[in-house]
């Protein structure tokens, strides 16, 4: 049995991620019903052969494009493997390219690798959470669209930490939705 101080300095070395999945309503309640199942379909940086990947997103603003229904996440003392960004990589790309011999550009010597592969070598090697900083936009993000990171979750990671209970929403008159946790826009 543990003391109340041994309880609170446990609370305190834990460290929570609390992300999104964006689906339609009904995909929503399947999923909150049964979890997460094998995507039939891959996305940019999803492995070849694996497809229990969960696209989650810690943006609200980067979710409501793909979708208004949302199933939270909290994942306690993740480990998450962070990759390059887009952005970062477009950039090593050019530096590799104006500093590489044409023997190392012709062999792929010292090549950047992008944050796709970088995903994919990371879910081969075991990773249960993997991060794409600033994915959202790409290369060259478009003026009104929302920038982001990408989390990518392994499913059966997903399905343990599905929030059935999140925190509540508050909505004053005129104002956008916001959670308890999000801070004020200005």
């Amino acid at each position: 049995m543990k003391t109340f101080s041994e309880f609170i300095a446990e609370a305190k070395r834990m460290k929570i991620l609390r992300t999104a999945h964006y689906t339609s309503a009904s995909n929503k309640n399947e999923i909150l019903k049964s979890g997460f199942k094998d995507s039939p379909s891959t996305g940019t940086y999803h492995p070849d052969e694996r497809k229990d990947i969960v696209y989650t997103t810690p943006s609200s603003r980067v979710g409501s494009d793909y979708s208004h229904s949302r199933v939270n996440l909290r994942l306690v003392n993740p480990k998450v493997t962070h990759t390059d960004s887009p952005r970062d990589f477009g950039k090593n790309i050019k530096k590799w390219m104006t500093s590489a011999s044409d023997e190392d550009i012709a062999n792929n010597k010292g090549k950047p690798t992008s944050a796709p592969d970088q995903a994919k070598s990371a879910f081969k090697q075991g990773a249960k959470v993997v991060r794409v900083p600033n994915a959202h936009g790409g290369f060259t993000p478009k003026p009104n669209q929302a920038q982001g990171s990408y989390i990518m979750v392994d499913k059966e990671t997903a399905n343990k930490s599905i929030d059935r209970n999140p925190s509540p929403t508050f909505k004053a008159k005129g104002k956008t939705k916001r959670t308890q946790t999000q801070p004020k826009r200005k």
